[in-house]
């Protein structure tokens, strides 16, 4: 930056000198001209010179001031450059890094572009995968496709131009290789938008989920044996419980039907007088084919029979069917059912077979307890509106905290003789029906255990309006 004094032309300041002299001149001495000659031409003389400096020294000052600004030119430059440099290099270091990760990852990495419409880039997972070579897209663009399973093409190509649409691809599907295996395949889609917001890639990531799905698979044929396996486990327990209830009608059949040849072997007795034992054999009879038949049902695998069930008449017959078994565990029930209940909707059997198990569980809890009353209450009551909760209620040892949090998990039991299967079945019962079930140790000062279930009330459906 220039100072006032340097920003006055050189011309200026040198004739401002040579006046300057002049007027110094005419002011010290006579005006004879002889006398002012030599003085003048001094003064114009070193005006001259000064002028001479004075353009000297602008021309030093604009070239160094031209050096300045080409030096910090250059140094831009430089910076510039190197920046650039650092950006290739860079550029360069995260293609070879993306290329790395593409070809060592397990999953297919893909980039289909929008505008080229064609994959443009596809990783070398490919060819184990698939089976077929990556250089193929270039010829055949839908080599892919045409590997898929022919029962899942459909949904491929639907989902494929949904994918260029929105740019989102989420699709399970099979493909058969070249050797003729099946492979499952997951292939998830991403957008990728420009400054504007418009997809112009699509990158994407097709897994093998093979081993996922063969393990799904077998977890699927396991747990259809766990629960056959459960069914009978059930239906063992089941049939302790009713063993006795089959041997009354079997042995009032026994005593009827004695009865009846005590009678025919009489000469004077009247066919007539025997309906009414005849019609108590039959009764029997279907009493016991009923419950052989409930046994059947459950061992076999039948569809769930939902119907309007009376839960109170159910709790009484239940308490009825485990009488023995109560009988000989010295255990007292106290029946605490709520009165006027609606019906509830759910299959008989499974419900039937559900408290069951729940009273026995309570009675084997109740075997070790010497020191207190064994009771065991069954309480029903109307949870609100759309749902009735049943309770099992026992007084016997209850489980630590710990296993209470197991307690329905399957094969976990707290018995030595127990398989650990009827909780959890019980459990996957009253979900079946739209219920649930829990357990939760009894408050203080009383001991231990409450099992809890909730089922659906029974809706009639609205008959026809009359106009």
């Amino acid at each position: 930056m220039m100072t006032g004094f340097q920003a006055i032309p050189p011309t200026v300041l040198a004739l401002l000198y040579v006046i300057g002299g002049f007027i110094w001149l005419l002011a010290g001495a006579p005006l004879v001209f002889p006398h002012l000659l030599k003085p003048g031409l001094f003064v114009v003389a070193s005006g001259a010179l000064f002028y001479g400096l004075l353009r000297f020294q602008a021309r030093t000052t604009q070239r160094v001031t031209q050096a300045a600004e080409l030096t910090a030119i250059n140094q831009t430059l430089k910076r510039q450059i190197a920046a650039r440099v650092q950006a290739e290099i860079a550029r360069r270091d995260s293609e070879e890094q993306f290329r790395q990760l593409a070809e060592h990852i397990r999953e297919v990495f893909w980039v289909h572009g929008i505008a080229e419409e064609r994959l443009l880039y596809v990783s070398p997972a490919y060819e184990e995968i698939w089976g077929r070579p990556a250089q193929s897209f270039l010829e055949r663009p839908l080599d892919w496709i045409e590997a898929v399973h022919p029962d899942d093409q459909p949904q491929v190509h639907a989902a494929h131009i949904a994918k260029l649409e929105s740019g989102v691809l989420n699709e399970e599907y099979r493909i058969i290789r070249p050797d003729g295996t099946i492979r499952w395949i997951w292939d998830r889609g991403f957008p990728i938008r420009d400054a504007f917001g418009y997809v112009y890639r699509i990158v994407g990531l097709a897994e093998d989920i093979t081993a996922r799905k063969l393990a799904e698979d077998q977890l699927r044929r396991q747990q259809v044996e766990l629960a056959k396996t459960a069914r009978l486990s059930l239906a063992v327990e089941l049939a302790s419980n009713l063993a006795h209830e089959l041997n009354q009608p079997l042995a009032a059949i026994v005593a009827y039907t004695q009865a009846c040849l005590t009678l025919l072997r009489r000469d004077q007795t009247d066919p007539r007088d025997l309906t009414a034992t005849l019609e108590a054999v039959v009764n029997q009879g279907l009493r016991a084919g009923e419950i052989i038949r409930h046994l059947r049902e459950l061992v076999r695998k039948h569809p769930s029979a939902q119907s309007a069930l009376d839960i109170n008449a159910l709790m009484g017959a239940m308490v009825h069917y485990a009488q023995l078994e109560l009988h000989q565990a010295q255990v007292t029930v106290r029946l605490e059912l709520a009165e006027a209940l609606p019906t509830i909707l759910a299959d008989d059997l499974q419900i039937q077979l559900v408290v069951l198990y729940l009273m026995r569980n309570a009675i084997e809890a109740m075997s070790e307890t010497n020191d207190r009353l064994r009771e065991l209450t069954l309480r029903t009551a109307l949870l609100d509106t759309d749902t009735v909760l049943v309770t099992v209620h026992d007084t016997g040892q209850g489980p630590g905290a710990e296993e209470t949090e197991h307690l329905f998990q399957p094969f976990f039991t707290t018995k030595p003789s127990g398989m650990g299967l009827g909780l959890s079945v019980s459990r996957s019962i009253i979900e079946s029906q739209g219920g649930k079930l829990w357990a939760m140790p009894n408050p203080e000062p009383d001991c231990g255990m409450s099992f809890q279930f909730t089922l659906p009330i029974h809706r009639h459906p609205p008959g026809p309006s009359c106009a």
